[in-house]
């Protein structure tokens, strides 16, 4: 191969690495950011500290993703389809646009975190964890991604079911119908959080059989 050559397929490998850097960092932040929210359970009383914090980790996905959308705008070659790029970034971003509004909601509610709340949100940052090590897998070995992404989508079904067992009991209780409204609210974010993270599972799903 010509030094030509070799300069075009170092370029090439630099520019994928490139991206899945700022993928991993999206979904680093991602955890960084629920398990913030987890923390909602352990400590509700410093509310708007932890909302500060997960609204500053939110602010840093966006820049990450806004620049990978830049770097999809002027690379020629990347290391998966364009538009496989920008929806596995969208969908990883959505979770952590999930994070962001479940912590202002518990603090604008100003209740503390429901039952069932610390368990529903380890779940989460489990979920989260799985897709971060996919993204990391995806161009070297694409078998092990499809692994932790068949695992993030078990974390969704096991939200699921602590999703409609919680908002059951919380219907079965005698607590004010207002901390019953507000507190499904906040189930129903972490929920949300957990569809989102099947969603970015999914989309990993769709890059490794393209690339098999």
């Amino acid at each position: 191969m010509s030094s030509f050559g070799r300069s075009i397929r170092a370029l090439a490998r630099s520019n994928d690495r490139r991206f899945i850097e700022l993928l991993c960092d999206q979904a680093d932040l991602t955890v960084r950011a629920l398990q913030v929210v987890e923390k909602f359970g352990r400590a509700p009383g410093g509310n708007d500290e932890l909302v500060d914090q997960v609204k500053a980790i939110e602010r840093e996905g966006d820049a990450k993703r806004r620049i990978l959308i830049d770097e999809l705008a002027h690379t020629y070659a990347t290391p998966f389809d364009r538009e496989d790029l920008f929806a596995l970034s969208r969908a990883i971003d959505d979770i952590l646009d999930a994070a962001n509004e479940t912590a202002v909601e518990l603090a604008i509610y100003k209740i503390g975190p429901p039952e069932g709340f610390n368990e529903m949100a380890k779940v989460l940052v489990e979920g989260a964890t799985h897709i971060r090590s996919a993204v990391g897998e995806l161009l070297g070995h694409p078998g092990v991604a499809a692994e932790h992404a068949v695992r993030a989508k078990r974390s969704e079904n096991r939200i699921d079911g602590l999703y409609h067992q919680a908002v059951g009991s919380l219907f079965d209780s005698e607590a004010p119908m207002g901390q019953i409204l507000k507190s499904r609210e906040i189930y129903r974010h972490l929920k949300n959080s957990a569809d989102r993270i099947d969603r970015a599972a999914d989309e990993i799903s769709v890059v490794v059989i393209k690339r098999s």
